[in-house]
């Protein structure tokens, strides 16, 4: 965000009437999670009628923002909304939107055949300092010789016969991996788009000269490697900075604008525009409302989160590095969004966000998608009619449980038995009483067949 201070920043929110109130977006990215947008926006334009004149979008939010910037027609957006979700919930699994590059699927099949060769390590020291300890000098003195990989070497004639009797598996296994680590560095990710952004960009009807010729100001957030900083694509394909002047004159293809907002690190390759290399925009903003308020003029925004906030607690007592960096990087993550979000709510944006996580950033099934769709629109239902935020939550939990129990991953009718059919039945039981008990208003439609859904 600029160093402006909040008088300068939230001026035009606090002047002008509503004749001259001017309606935008804002949508953070979340992966998979862009359910949730879905079901907020389905919300605010069936029900609220809205007429956002300026978007401002990062990461799958850019997805969104580029296909209602088609048109300035309200009814244009909705219907171009529900196209998109008609392509979101007819995602059946991860391959829909995340395909797995080749290096990284011989990665996988490698690791096993290794796991297979090399014994199981034995239970060794927990990977932390233990500081709970009395004695300071002694926990000072153990995290300075403290390394793992040179514990349990000793060697002994078994380990040796093991070892012998592997090296031919190990040696067609060490061939495959340097093949394998070659398809890594060229790459450069972990997955390529899967068929959910190409429909989207170019079998949807999508069209970036139509965005251009729209009058809607869009800007996608992605950050520049080489630079590092932030930079926005707007609705004519050129490239601006964060006060929103161009840094070159050069327009580029709005679809790349949208891959490159995407383009999350190490799991899509980054995007080269020019000499830079862009990569997802919530790497520096993932809630980019500044732009719109501060730049485009908007004095009514409405602000859409795909994540809720804080971090959910959990158990570190044993964790190996790649999760401790992961960790570190989800709370990091999280203050960031904190901030935007509390500016954006001093700025007097109708902000909508979910208070629990229903599925993951790269979870994609077809029923927590539809689960989360419906929670977006039940926040978004809260947040206009003031019903108070967390009145549907146990709605949502409840719906949760349920397909828990009855989903693709609950257990057979067979393996599960009569308990799992009586814990079935009793969580329709407590969802039915739960909507039957809930104002009708901030349900969606065909929230009467929930209790009986079957989820196959």
């Amino acid at each position: 965000m600029s160093k402006r201070n909040w008088f300068e920043r939230l001026w035009p929110l606090g002047h002008g009437d509503d004749a001259d109130r001017v309606e935008g977006l804002v949508l953070s990215g979340g992966g998979s999670r862009a359910s949730f947008h879905i079901g907020a926006l389905r919300y605010l334009y069936d029900n609220c009628h809205i007429a956002p004149t300026s978007i401002v979008s990062t990461s799958a939010g850019s997805i969104i923002g580029a296909m209602l910037a088609q048109s300035l027609d309200p009814e244009h957006q909705s219907a171009m909304l529900r196209v998109l979700e008609s392509y979101w919930l007819a995602m059946s699994g991860p391959e829909a939107m995340f395909a797995e590059q080749s290096w990284f699927t011989r990665l996988r099949e490698h690791w096993d055949q290794l796991a297979e060769v090399i014994p199981e390590p034995a239970a060794s020291d927990p990977t932390f300092v233990d500081g709970s300890q009395a004695d300071a000098e002694t926990v000072v003195k153990d995290a300075l010789e403290f390394d793992p990989s040179s514990e349990g070497t000793e060697f002994s004639l078994s380990l040796l016969w093991q070892m012998v009797s592997s090296l031919g598996r190990i040696g067609r296994a060490g061939a495959g991996l340097a093949s394998t680590l070659r398809g890594a560095e060229r790459a450069a990710s972990a997955y390529r788009p899967g068929p959910i952004v190409y429909q989207l960009l170019f079998e949807s009807g999508f069209s970036p000269a139509a965005v251009q010729a729209s009058g809607a100001q869009l800007r996608m957030a992605f950050v520049g490697l080489k630079s590092g900083e932030l930079r926005f694509m707007r609705q004519d394909g050129v490239i601006v900075d964060t006060e929103d002047k161009p840094i070159a004159d050069t327009p580029y293809d709005l679809s790349l604008g949208v891959w490159a907002s995407c383009a999350i690190p190490g799991v899509f390759r980054p995007v080269k525009l020019g000499d830079e290399l862009y990569v997802d925009g919530g790497v520096r903003e993932n809630v980019p409302v500044e732009m719109c308020v501060s730049k485009l003029g908007v004095t009514k925004p409405y602000v859409i989160v795909a994540t809720p906030p804080g971090v959910s607690p959990d158990d570190f007592q044993s964790a190996d590095m790649l999760s401790v960096m992961m960790r570190s990087f989800s709370i990091l993550l999280d203050e960031a969004i904190r901030d935007e979000v509390a500016w954006a709510r001093q700025a007097g944006a109708t902000v909508i966000e979910p208070e629990i996580d229903v599925h993951g950033s790269l979870t994609v099934e077809r029923g927590l998608l539809q689960i989360n769709r419906d929670y977006g629109w039940m926040r978004a239902a809260e947040e206009i009619t003031g019903a108070g935020t967390g009145v549907t939550r146990p709605i949502v939990e409840a719906r949760l449980d349920l397909y828990r129990l009855v989903g693709p991953a609950a257990a057979e009718p067979t393996t599960g038995g009569t308990s799992s059919k009586r814990a079935a039945a009793k969580a329709r039981a407590r969802l039915r009483t739960l909507i039957t008990e809930a104002d009708p208003a901030l349900l969606p439609e065909g929230y009467q067949s929930w209790p009986d859904e079957t989820w196959t």
